[in-house]
């Protein structure tokens, strides 16, 4: 019988065609592709089963499963095997692999040969398993596979062995399925499992970079219209309205879903109705409702729409009103003449309200009542109820001026919605190539605004219909997914992390990870977030499927970048902004990230002096991430013990430190800062509970091994070692020394004193549940160490090199702050001088660091000289030039 998904088809617009048959490419270099492996993958539990009937399960975007996971430390091709477990899924009779998520088929000559590497951990190994292949209509041709046993075996079962059915259809084979005699303890290896043939691979785990794009392209549409009826069929019953008067996003994005389908239109335009009979002055702040009510006109309106018609003419007209009511509060050109890096509020938000001014007003200047109407010019700047409450100065009219501070920025002039539009339009073309020149964001890498920021730039450009702006967006979102690559591995980022609040990360961080997911052949994520993903026609440039795809042919490097948004440090601020970040600036924020097929491990070092944004300070990730775990990481954190800005009570832990930094390859010192400088907006709480407080090292509780030893913590997971120490004086030994000062000196140390201090091994605590480091002192630099297999044969000889390094505490005048020296286990040697008493530049190798590094992003494969605009990506021989001044 037909396989499940064959039984109906999709449709957006047009009848979606399924792709063609997978056909065979040149083994050049097989890849992997962490979001599809796990979805390939599938159990048959009785006759008359096959290994595709949740094929629907596995293809939505929030799957998950544990009866199969990837393995970063023991593979044969490309950057990762599968781990089957046979227990986990209920000891199944067979276990294999579908020809694809979208309808592909495999069309084998007689010349073909299923190939894989394959192992069995277990008390129980069957050396020969039955294999089946299973054609589009139900039939089998049954093999078997021999030689399996408990080390790695390249094994072939030439297409000839297969006995098939009368009628079995070679070219339109849909499973391959494997029945192995295994006990309940058994852990299945499984990699490079492909067709081979003389005219090269059809790859079933292990792909080409062509069948893969090749396939991602042919599959393109089917997934886009699988993942917007997923959300078009979320029950009514389960979008209840919100309680705080805002409209309901999963509600809207439902409605969405439904017009992209062409769905059940009346209650979609319900919906709509609904939540635009909401909207108010209030709202205007909400990072979603604008921009997706600009999106509903553009792709259903009767006038204007990609899909005219499916939005009621009613609807239609509250819609434009709403966005109208919306727009005069958000839109005040006189943002349009200011640094495209002054910002109201906080980035997203800013983004939010600026890209929503340019959707808004390209909408206007072409609809009928309304492109002849003026915009109030409002002349206050951040005019979007930020931070409504304040001081306006003396006459100030709280009720018609709604935000702003005490500005009057007006030209007195009347606008024209083309006139604002044409505004908008030359304000985005800077801003986009202001960051290809200077890096981006300031939240950078967030785990939640990073994605919002991306959707808001894509509302200005892909909806501003300016055809130059929209090319220069699928430049930057190209140079966007450049940086993500340098630092992830298999969906998780690594390196450092702004406004990564309440999460060190772990499995479910994969917000941004889901965007570029998409774009490599993955399940369409058409939810709140993530929509708009779907619609913009972006395709990644080879280059970076390549370098996304292909961790370990990127090798072992550091990848440095400039960050932006240190303040400019203006007093008085400009009227108007004072709510606002202003930051045109060549910061000196450098971000440090050694990446290894096996980990990460990152910061973003500050300069001791430099001047932090309120939003610079907020959320900060540092630390190392492993391959083989997600939840395998070290990242400090910070301990509360008081209410937060709100009234919140502590947490365990927080993301809320500032630390102190040098990194040099895998050698990474941090410390909690002792001093900093921030300017924060008039509305941004600076509450005294919020840094300066006791600091955690957060490890979890996934690794493999752990020893301590000397004061030190080692680790291992997989390939990747670990080793992290707290640096402090041993204060009651020091202190019990006889002083040999006189008078008030008894309170210094002395030139003739020994230079340094002996340093404490009983340095920190665990909490009840052995996750977190608790630090003595909560100004202790400490030290991450890391190493791999390739570099160390076991934890043991990692363990002994790292305690042979030379550690110091050099007395400074006063006791208890120290200059610590240190030289690391690898970087050919380098010590590291770091002041840990005061704020001071730390020189590695005997050279300072250089915050204003002359790159905006430096690594072999990504490179772009600072504020030139030109980014050139690279990947073995393969180039691509990126010029943004163009």
């Amino acid at each position: 019988m037909p396989r499940s998904y064959l039984v109906k088809k999709i449709c957006i617009a047009i009848i979606f065609i399924l792709s063609p048959q997978a056909a065979f490419a040149a083994d050049d270099n097989l890849l992997d592709f962490w979001a599809e492996e796990i979805r390939l993958f599938g159990t048959a539990n009785r006759d008359g089963q096959w290994v595709d009937h949740d094929l629907d399960d596995r293809r939505s975007s929030t799957f998950r499963t544990n009866i199969v996971s990837l393995d970063h430390s023991d593979h044969k091709v490309g950057d990762l095997s599968l781990i089957y477990s046979p227990k986990a899924a209920d000891m199944p009779q067979r276990f294999g692999f579908v020809s694809g998520l979208w309808g592909e088929e495999w069309s084998l000559p007689a010349d073909a040969s299923l190939t894989l590497w394959v192992k069995v951990e277990g008390r129980r190994v069957d050396g020969s398993w039955a294999v089946q292949l299973v054609d589009a209509n139900a039939r089998v041709a049954k093999g078997e596979l021999r030689g399996v046993s408990k080390e790695w075996s390249e094994i072939s079962v030439p297409r000839s062995a297969f006995s098939p059915v009368e009628g079995f259809d070679w070219d339109s084979v849909r499973t391959v399925e494997f029945r192995a005699s295994l006990g309940e303890d058994a852990r299945v290896y499984l990699d490079g499992v492909r067709f081979v043939a003389p005219g090269g691979v059809i790859g079933i785990t292990d792909k080409s970079l062509d069948q893969r794009m090749r396939e991602a392209k042919a599959s393109r549409a089917i997934r886009i219209a699988d993942g917007f009826q997923r959300q078009a069929r979320i029950p009514e019953r389960d979008l209840p309205d919100s309680d705080n008067g805002a409209a309901n996003p999963i509600k809207l994005t439902t409605a969405f879903a439904k017009m992209m389908v062409g769905e059940d239109l009346e209650t979609a335009n319900r919906f709509l109705r609904e939540e635009l009979e909401k909207s108010s002055v209030l709202t205007v702040w909400s990072l979603f409702e604008t921009p997706i009510y600009i999106r509903f006109y553009n792709y259903f309106s009767t006038g204007a729409g990609k899909y005219p018609g499916r939005l009621s003419p009613e609807v239609e007209a509250l819609l434009l009103e709403t966005l109208w009511e919306r727009n005069e509060v958000e839109n005040d050109i006189a943002l349009t003449r200011q640094s495209t890096w002054w910002m109201q509020g906080s980035e997203n938000h800013d983004l939010q309200a600026k890209g929503s001014s340019l959707g808004a007003s390209a909408i206007f200047k072409d609809a009928d009542g309304y492109s002849d109407r003026v915009y109030p010019n409002l002349g206050f700047g951040a005019g979007y109820h930020y931070g409504h409450a304040g001081y306006y100065g003396p006459g100030g009219d709280f009720a018609d001026k709604q935000g702003g501070g005490r500005a009057d920025l007006s030209d007195g002039k009347d606008y024209t919605p083309a006139e604002q539009y044409a505004a908008w339009v030359d304000f985005f073309g800077e801003y986009i190539t202001e960051r290809g020149k200077r890096g981006f964001f300031l939240e950078h890498a967030s785990r939640g605004y990073a994605k919002h920021s991306l959707g808001f730039l894509d509302l200005a450009a892909m909806e501003s219909g300016d055809p130059e702006l929209q090319l220069l967006w699928h430049k930057f979102y190209s140079v966007y997914w450049a940086d993500w690559a340098q630092t992830s591995i298999s969906g998780t980022r690594g390196g450092p992390k702004t406004r990564h609040h309440r999460d060190v990360g772990g499995p479910g961080d994969v917000a941004t990870a889901d965007l570029v997911s998409f774009h490599l052949g993955g399940p369409a994520n058409a939810s709140v977030w993530h929509y708009w993903n779907l619609l913009n026609g972006y395709e990644l440039p080879p280059v970076l499927w390549r370098m996304i795809l292909d961790r370990e042919g990127m090798g072992e490097f550091t990848y440095l970048s400039r960050g932006v948004g240190e303040e400019e440090n203006v007093w008085p601020r400009p009227l108007g902004n004072e709510r606002s970040l202003l930051v045109e600036t060549e910061s000196r924020f450098l971000r440090s990230t050694y990446v290894t097929p096996d980990y990460t491990l990152g910061t973003q070092m500050d300069h001791p002096a430099a001047v932090h944004s309120h939003l610079s300070i907020a959320g900060r990730w540092h630390g190392m991430t492993v391959a083989q775990s997600p939840l395998a990481r070290i990242v400090p954190v910070g301990l509360p013990s008081e209410p937060d800005a709100v009234g919140r009570p502590p947490a365990e832990w927080d993301m809320e430190t500032m630390l102190h930094t040098a990194h040099d390859e895998n050698t990474l010192v941090l410390q909690q800062s002792r001093r900093w400088y921030a300017v924060h907006p008039e509305w941004f709480p600076a509450d005294a509970g919020r840094y300066d407080k006791d600091i955690g090292v957060w490890f979890g509780d996934d690794w493999d091994k752990k020893v301590e030893r000397d004061g030190w913590v080692f680790v291992r997971k997989g390939n990747t070692y670990a080793a992290v120490r707290p640096v402090t004086w041993d204060a009651d030994y020091e202190r019990s020394l006889p002083s040999t000062g006189v008078g008030n000196q008894i309170n210094f140390n002395k030139p003739y004193d020994p230079p340094t201090v002996r340093i404490l091994n009983d340095s920190y605590s665990w909490n009840d549940a052995g996750t977190i480091m608790q630090l003595k002192d909560r100004f202790a630099p400490v030290i991450v160490e890391a190493g791999t297999v390739d570099d160390y044969a076991s934890l043991d000889v990692f363990m002994k090199d790292v305690l042979d390094n030379r550690l110091e505490l050099h007395k400074t005048v006063v006791p208890g702050y120290h200059v610590m020296v240190y030289v690391p286990s690898g970087n050919e040697g380098r010590e590291i001088v770091f002041n840990a008493g005061a704020p001071e530049i730390p020189t590695v190798g005997g050279t300072y660091i250089d915050y204003s590094h002359p790159m905006t992003f430096d690594s072999p494969h990504f490179q772009s000289v600072y504020k030139s605009g030109v980014v050139t990506l690279r990947f073995a021989d393969e180039e691509l030039v990126i010029d943004f001044t163009e």
